[in-house]
């Protein structure tokens, strides 16, 4: 049980934590550099979240195995 809580801590939390600091981080420099296009800025949003789906189905998937 430890175990797989750590895995979902390592290989889930922690990526999706610092994908949506980059996140926002890109979304402040949109919103700078691109003022009057500021809807652009669910660009990094998108390309964000479309990664996090796609990597934590796959971490589900080889926990479940594990498991």
């Amino acid at each position: 049980m430890k175990k797989k809580i750590k895995n979902i801590m390592l290989y889930i939390a922690i990526p999706t934590t610092i994908a949506y600091i980059v996140f926002f981080l890109l979304y402040y420099f949109y919103q700078r550099m691109f003022y009057e296009y500021r809807l652009l800025a669910i660009i990094p949003f998108l390309i964000v979240t479309m990664y996090l789906m796609i990597d934590n189905i796959k971490e589900w998937k080889v926990i479940k195995q594990h498991s």
